[in-house]
């Protein structure tokens, strides 16, 4: 049977400001109950206890079963660690598109948001908020408020240098939504150039060429930084982003129309010990994931090729085109997608 494809849902940023100093310490309160939440159904699933006693239990200790299943949900995306301690406090709660997009954390207007505080004896509370998102995501935000569509709602918290801790909302969207107000129109006319990335822990490379194959253009981002022992996992993250971004808005002003990526697992770590902490950092579905995003902001097309022996085929031809190995890699994923495409349009 094959695996049902998890959906790709963009996330979209709010800063969240909350005057009475009331509320704010009710909201910091169940953030801080909802981070243990997670850590207690990480430990009673690593210990196999029942999933309908994790459910009541949880349920109690957050006199919600909307959070309840949320913070299950969360705990499920940690299972592969053998012990879970989370540093910040955390809210998340599911979409639902039945109850105004969200049960427990709700838009009321583009500037304002609802958010659940439950109690032990039922008589659960609304505090609002305002939250401020950028002007060009009002019209997506307007839809949402409409009730067309669900939408996942976590809050986070972002200390600052003065030591005072920020809040923000971030709305994890449909991907149709979310490319039909933020799609981008390209600066130049796609000319159907092809576009191959290679990933890897400290770099991605893009290698962009033309119908018949040749190199038009070579652009690789660098960021080994994030390979580095202590470097903090939220910056690492930023800047794998950040490179991405720039290259695929850089192809996208070059008349690229496809994007090429290897269908990858990660890779079995191997070699000294330097390189084998570069390979557990690899971030193969973000990176993946990040690719399916901004293709189709950006009106493009995505794909994926087998990644069979473009290492090897990299090592030969990279001496002679007078490239490093993985910008090598990134033009044999380019030629590899620019001969499926070349066949389909054939037959």
């Amino acid at each position: 049977m094959a695996r049902k494809r998890k959906e790709i849902k963009p996330t979209v940023i709010g800063r969240l400001f909350i005057d009475k100093a009331g509320d704010r310490a009710k909201l910091f309160l169940l953030m801080r109950m909802f981070r243990e939440a997670i850590e207690m159904v990480h430990y009673l699933k690593r210990h196999n206890i029942d999933a309908n006693k994790i459910q009541r239990r949880i349920t109690r200790y957050l006199s919600n079963k909307w959070y309840a299943t949320s913070a299950i949900k969360k705990a499920m995306l940690y299972m592969n660690q053998p012990y879970l301690k989370l540093k910040k406090p955390q809210l998340f709660s599911v979409g639902a598109r039945a109850e105004k997009g969200n049960r427990n954390i709700r838009l009321v207007a583009t500037d304002r948001v609802l958010i659940k505080i439950p109690h032990a004896d039922g008589k659960h509370e609304w505090i609002e908020a305002e939250v401020r998102f950028g002007e060009e995501c009002l019209p997506l935000i307007q839809e949402l408020i409409n009730g067309n569509y669900s939408y996942g709602a976590s809050i986070v918290t972002k200390e600052r240098k003065n030591r005072e801790q920020e809040l923000y909302l971030h709305l994890h969207v449909p991907l149709e939504l979310y490319n039909k107000y933020m799609r981008k129109e390209s600066r130049a006319k796609l000319v159907g150039h092809v576009a191959g990335f290679d990933f890897n822990p400290d770099r991605v490379c893009m290698v962009i060429i033309d119908q018949r194959g040749v190199i038009r253009d070579i652009r690789n981002e660098h960021f080994p930084e994030v390979t580095s022992h202590g470097f903090p996992k939220g910056k690492a993250v930023t800047a794998r982003r950040e490179a991405i971004a720039k290259l695929v808005k850089y192809a996208r002003n070059h008349g690229v129309r496809y994007y090429v990526i290897e269908r990858l697992s990660k890779p079995k770590p191997r070699g000294s010990k330097t390189a084998r902490r570069k390979q557990l950092k690899m971030a193969l579905r973000e990176f993946t994931q990040q690719m399916e995003v901004l293709v189709h902001k950006v009106d493009g097309t995505l794909v994926k090729v087998n990644p069979a022996y473009s290492s090897i085929g990299a090592r030969i031809i990279s001496k002679d085109l007078g490239l490093d190995v993985h910008t090598a890699s990134a033009y044999i994923i380019a030629l590899r997608a620019l001969k499926r495409i070349n066949n389909h349009e054939r037959s």
